[in-house]
């Protein structure tokens, strides 16, 4: 008699609504197969937000366990809406704040971080944190990009760590940049800076105060 396959449900996005052909993949998998035919399923790699190591984990998945520290890993998409309690995100998906949020003492571990509201906390990025607007941020901020939109005036109370910077609008506050930190025409930065180059275009500021 074939053996009857089955496959854990795991959507791929937050809705919950499956794509066609992962629909149809589901399907597939959960019907009648000779025996000794295995199925492939996607995988990918995953570095846990606790220890760093990394974990392989199918493609589809939205959490997972750590299989070095068995942390329970998100990995969903998570957006704070105005009027959120959340002051926790942990997540190995990207991060959004929309204009109407206002929120202070937010812890963020994430991919990307998109901030177009007023928030204020602790920032951990394993990508890009583009900040849109203007905001005072009292935590320490990493990312491995750090974008300051144009028109936005941040001030990094703590200070912030990057592999590369672009700054479009206005930046204050300590900064270490391992890369490339470019000041766009329109942009500023002023305080203690460490960074392996230096770019600044014509109309850009670059006010470096650890020289004096």
């Amino acid at each position: 008699m074939p053996e009857f396959r089955t496959e854990p449900l795991v959507v791929p996005t937050v809705s919950g609504l499956l794509p066609a052909g992962e629909r149809d993949r589901r399907v597939a998998l959960t019907s009648f197969r000779p025996e000794g035919e295995r199925v492939q399923v996607p995988m990918r790699e995953i570095i846990c937000y606790e220890c760093g190591q990394s974990s392989r984990v199918p493609s589809a998945a939205l959490s997972a366990n750590c299989l070095h520290c068995h942390t329970h890993l998100n990995m969903a998409d998570v957006e704070i809406r105005p009027g959120s309690r959340r002051l926790t995100v942990r997540t190995l998906g990207n991060v959004y704040v929309p204009s109407a949020t206002v929120l202070s003492h937010l812890s963020v571990v994430c991919s990307n971080m998109d901030v177009d509201g007023r928030v204020s906390g602790s920032f951990r990025c394993t990508g890009t944190l583009s900040l849109n607007t203007s905001m005072v941020l009292d935590g320490a901020v990493s990312a491995g990009k750090l974008v300051v939109d144009k028109g936005a005036e941040v001030e990094l109370t703590v200070g912030a760590a990057a592999e590369q910077v672009e700054i479009y609008g206005r930046l204050k506050g300590r900064l270490q940049c391992k890369g490339q930190l470019h000041v766009y025409r329109s942009g500023a930065y002023e305080g203690v800076c460490k960074a392996a180059d230096v770019v600044v275009d014509p109309g850009g500021r670059f006010d470096d105060q650890s020289r004096f």
